[in-house]
């Protein structure tokens, strides 16, 4: 069956098909334009089977990419708090092996030579159809960057990014999104503590309904779902300071 073409400019809905590159990667998509945000997410989710991570900033966008890795960095040039291009000049000073992959209405030679001195390795103007996008972040996959399959172990405690599933003592352990976030999170960052305003902006960074209420409500309970399988909470409460996983419990 011919893949379905679907325009920027109108959300529509994909069909499922096979990943071409031959496994799923993990990518972080940037754009201030909810609508596209949403429509180019769920595609590459879709259409490529790829695990997509959001930001509507450049400063969301920098708090993903400090907390998580990323086998492609997809990034919109204009964004509020943080331009998209600064975000991949700061980007790939650490990470020059991830690709980077810019989005914008600038077309000149002079703007795309300012993105790829910025360390971009490809250029994308809008508008174009989404199907594009996702055949240029298979040519970056393939330009030999291994995607990030490792699992996240801390001790009895095992998460698989890719296939957002965590096990405990072998045993599958069932965890809402938001849930499976804040694990992944805490596991990328052990021993180190976290106020709810920095989790706030972490893990519900695109939650417009999100609130400390919601930080403390989703810790305590999945808190209480490590307790009942490990007997012991390695997610602690770090007194004045906010919450920390503590890998010598777990």
């Amino acid at each position: 069956m011919p893949r379905r073409k679907c325009n920027i400019g109108a959300i529509g809905e994909a069909h499922l098909a096979g990943n071409a590159t031959g496994h799923m990667a993990r990518l972080l998509l940037a754009d201030d334009d909810r609508s596209i945000l949403v429509m180019l997410s769920s595609w590459l989710k879709l259409e490529d089977q790829h695990t997509v991570d959001t930001a509507a900033n450049g400063e969301e966008a920098i708090n993903f990419l400090e907390a998580y890795s990323y086998d492609v960095v997809v990034l919109d040039w204009e964004m509020p708090k943080i331009a998209g291009i600064e975000v991949c000049r700061r980007f790939k000073e650490k990470n020059p092996g991830v690709p980077v992959l810019m989005l914008t209405g600038k077309d000149t030679l002079q703007d795309k030579v300012q993105g790829l001195n910025a360390g971009a390795d490809d250029y994308l103007t809008k508008p174009f159809q989404a199907e594009e996008l996702s055949a240029r972040v298979r040519a970056l996959l393939r330009r030999g960057n291994k995607p990030q399959t490792a699992a996240l172990v801390s001790g009895a405690v095992s998460l698989e990014p890719l296939a957002r599933k965590v096990t405990i003592k072998g045993t599958e352990l069932r965890l809402s999104p938001t849930e499976f976030a804040l694990l992944e999170f805490f596991l990328t960052n052990p021993d180190q503590s976290f106020s709810p305003e920095a989790l706030l902006s972490r893990i519900w960074a695109n939650a417009d309904d999100a609130t400390i209420a919601s930080v403390r409500v989703t810790v305590n309970r999945l808190r209480t779902k490590l307790e009942a399988t490990l007997g012991n909470a390695p997610l602690t409460t770090v007194r004045g300071s906010g919450y920390s996983w503590d890998s010598s419990l777990s």
